[in-house]
């Protein structure tokens, strides 16, 4: 009756395998046919939804799916990359120029034919420049010499305004710092005025 009550040899009857079975609960089980309720503490181990035997199996991505989905990524990589590249071989494309004098290695004087303007450049840089590359080089050297004109006036000007600013004290004027800023020297400004490209 020890045996039938137990489902034989000692503790073997606690569920097929000792009192502590592996399973992830702690279960109690008593094998004693129906009626005999079975306990489970702790919590029940996740159950994998079952596979349909009858589905298609998915089919490893191939290469152009791979590379359809770096595609964004690599246009982000590219682009800046190749900006750059032709950014800088465009700023190096042309001759250097100074308009300040002929100070080694800019030794060779240019003069423009438009705005009359002298710029020194580097004779190895212009060797073999013909007459048309030459005239083209002429009108860079205008834009260029109008451009570094514009700067040094919008100094010059942002200078006087500082000055005329401390000259105007809070009840007396400083009139010699005044009488400075208005006899302050603007020659970018006057050379822009020659020209007829001072905004004002």
């Amino acid at each position: 009756m020890f045996n039938r009550f137990f489902g034989g040899g000692g503790m073997g009857g606690f569920g097929g395998g000792g009192l502590f079975n592996e399973s992830p609960g702690f279960v109690f089980n008593m094998n004693g046919g129906p009626g005999i309720r079975v306990h489970q503490f702790g919590g029940r181990a996740p159950r994998r939804r079952p596979r349909d035997p009858n589905a298609p199996e998915e089919p490893p991505p191939s290469l152009r799916d791979i590379l359809k989905g770096l595609l964004p990524l690599l246009i982000v990589l590219i682009l800046p990359l190749l900006s750059s590249i032709f950014s800088g071989s465009g700023s190096s494309s042309g001759p250097s120029m100074r308009f300040d004098g002929a100070v080694p290695p800019h030794t060779m004087s240019r003069h423009t034919n438009k705005m009359k303007v002298d710029y020194w450049l580097n004779p190895v840089e212009v060797d073999g420049f013909t007459s048309r590359q030459f005239h083209h080089l002429d009108q860079t050297a205008e834009i260029q010499y109008v451009q570094q004109l514009r700067v040094f006036c919008e100094e010059e000007m942002e200078a006087r305004s500082r000055l005329v600013q401390e000259a105007q004290g809070w009840f007396v004027q400083d009139t010699a710092k005044m009488h400075k800023a208005k006899n302050m020297e603007m020659a970018n400004c006057r050379k822009l005025e020659s020209l007829g490209l001072l905004r004002n």
